[in-house]
């Protein structure tokens, strides 16, 4: 089964983007979204502007007025390709000295038996993205267990961090805006990009609220990719 990549944890009202839209030519009163305390329902007028004006027009400015916040979890190789997107995304990853500590209090993760090593892929899972490669995934797990070993002896979390693999888990709080965010996904979804990327651009998608993912499903690139993978 696998482990979804991404959750949500915040995403602000679809109307700001309309209310942004409406400064620009002072014709608020044509609003039809209504607003109550701690209740929004955007309507179909304002909904449509965002459609007409950020999409069909691409004043794709206008979409900034927005924020998804998102917890990830993925391997330190999609972190590097995730590192890429800088403009309109402020993240905060995990501390990996506090992850490699966690790794003092685990057993081997290889034992050795008559029949030969047994991999406990349970507790592994906890630390590390699999692929699906079988050799891959051994070499991934003896250096996961050598990291544990250099853990236990005492050495510095500064150092021993050299001895992770690229499929070593980071997990992080992600803040975006919703033009940034459809850049990310058109690039990263597409079926050129890393597996691991691909999965999580479906996870972001899957877990946004009904009205995000039918503006970013308006664009035919990330649409066609997204249902493929579907």
């Amino acid at each position: 089964m696998k482990t979804q990549k991404a959750k949500l944890i915040y995403a602000s009202p679809v109307y700001l983007m309309a209310n942004g839209i409406r400064y620009s030519h002072d014709n608020h009163h044509l609003s039809d979204t209504i607003l109550e305390e701690k209740y929004y329902q955007t309507g179909e007028k304002d909904f449509n502007l965002i459609k007409r004006v950020g999409f069909k027009f691409k004043h794709e400015s206008v979409l900034e007025h927005s924020l998804v916040v998102l917890e990830i979890e993925a391997s330190r190789a999609l972190l590097q390709e995730l590192s890429r997107h800088r403009i309109g995304i402020s993240p905060t990853v995990k501390s990996t000295r506090y992850t490699l500590t966690e790794l003092k209090n685990e057993e081997p993760f290889i034992v050795k038996k008559m029949s030969g090593e047994i991999i406990d892929y349970e507790r592994v899972k906890k630390y590390v993205v699999l692929t699906k490669d079988e050799e891959v995934n051994e070499s991934i797990v003896k250096a996961l267990e050598n990291t544990r070993q250099l853990v236990k002896s005492g050495k510095s979390n500064d150092i021993v961090k050299f001895s992770l693999p690229e499929a070593f888990k980071f997990k992080g709080q992600y803040s975006i805006n919703l033009r940034a965010l459809i850049n990310l996904l058109k690039l990263r979804i597409h079926k050129d990009a890393l597996w691991e990327f691909r999965e999580l651009s479906k996870d972001i998608i899957d877990v946004l609220p009904k009205e995000y993912k039918e503006l970013i499903l308006l664009d035919e690139d990330i649409l066609k990719n997204y249902e493929a993978l579907s």
